[in-house]
């Protein structure tokens, strides 16, 4: 009788109300915003390259140069057809001029007035030709420059100077970093947690106390590789340039964020059966006793619960404020069993 009288001894926390947030932990790897290729539009032997990897580099400055020499030939020689074009035409307008008043005197037969048209005409035609040979000519030697398109940094050299380069072959790569995204592979069972918009932190082993915030920005269509992973992108602004492509990076991703939530753990939830959860509870009022000697006796409580981790758990309706919940107890816990409360701590995330 005495044995049975015994109070068990227990452990507990008080309900509070707090704000809970959950997170799910991943890993990946930074990749620029953008990668281009940059390659000459014409064929040409590389004179010089201006960067190397890694540096950076502005929108519109010269990247690298082909030996302009045979564009600029061209450009010379296109300029002297365009002269000597000029002067033909020049010239048959005013023997075109001195045959309209022939004709108009009689001094010769319309044929000839019309010949004469025709090879004025031939002569403009020529001219014309030429301007715009002039033009594709010019654009050419523009072309022995090539520009960046964008603000951002070498990723890599695939040519260097002195070498044969064609419109296929790749001279540089520009990696576009003020933004960047991290890929981070998402497992088969978590795949239902994630979302377009949510919120992450990104950590990198440079900058160990730095959390950089992104968000969720793309999320791929499909499970991939022997991992059975899907790839989400998180867009994280990188204005200083902290983040570099290839950087390896553990994330946080803002799964859950509970306002006012009474949270508890959930190894204290008793699943009854069905969707029955109880937990055991010694309402704050049914405690007696001084400091830490307090007793009282244990009510199993049916509640209902929001969210659910594996560590914690939101009661939604059944708690509350000020009850203690039992997390540890010597001995098997019925309802209305006596306790004795050894400690009541403050949940803690």
């Amino acid at each position: 009788e005495e044995t049975e009288a015994k109070p068990v001894l227990v452990r507990t926390i008080r309900v509070k109300r707090t704000n809970f947030s959950d997170h799910l932990p991943v890993m990946g790897t930074v990749k620029a915003k953008r990668e281009i290729e940059l390659r000459f539009e014409i064929n040409g032997i590389i004179k010089s390259i201006n960067f190397r990897e890694g540096e950076s580099i502005k929108k519109n400055e010269p990247v690298a140069h082909l030996d302009p020499k045979d564009a600029q030939l061209k450009l010379e020689y296109v300029r002297n057809k365009l002269a000597s074009a000029q002067a033909a035409y020049k010239s048959w307008l005013k023997k075109l001029e001195i045959y309209q008043k022939l004709y108009d005197t009689g001094a010769i037969i319309k044929s000839k007035l019309e010949e004469a048209k025709l090879e004025c005409e031939r002569a403009k035609f020529e001219l014309e030709t030429i301007k715009t040979e002039q033009k594709l000519t010019r654009n050419e030697l523009e072309k022995t420059t090539l520009y960046s398109p964008i603000d951002g940094i070498v990723g890599s050299r695939d040519a260097e100077e002195g070498e044969f380069v064609t419109p296929q072959d790749k001279v540089i790569t520009l990696l576009e970093i003020d933004e960047v995204l991290v890929e981070v592979g998402i497992v088969e069972r978590d795949i239902k947690k994630i979302k377009l918009g949510q919120r992450a932190k990104v950590f990198v082993d440079a900058y160990p106390n730095t959390a950089f915030e992104g968000i969720i920005d793309n999320i791929f269509p499909t499970v991939e590789g022997r991992s059975r992973t899907l790839t989400a992108k998180i867009k994280v602004d990188n204005a200083k340039g902290f983040l570099l492509p290839g950087m390896f990076c553990r994330a946080e991703v803002l799964i859950a964020e509970l306002k006012d939530a009474l949270i508890i753990p959930s190894t204290s939830l008793v699943f009854a059966g069905g969707d029955t959860k109880l937990v055991p509870v010694i309402p704050a009022q049914s405690l007696i006793g001084e400091e830490q000697v307090k007793t009282g006796s244990v009510e199993l409580r049916r509640v209902n619960v929001g969210y659910i981790t594996s560590d914690y758990a939101q009661i939604t309706e059944g708690l509350d404020v000020d009850d203690l919940v039992v997390i540890e107890a010597q001995g098997e816990l019925k309802d209305k069993t006596k306790v004795r409360v050894t400690a009541v701590e403050e949940i803690a995330f």
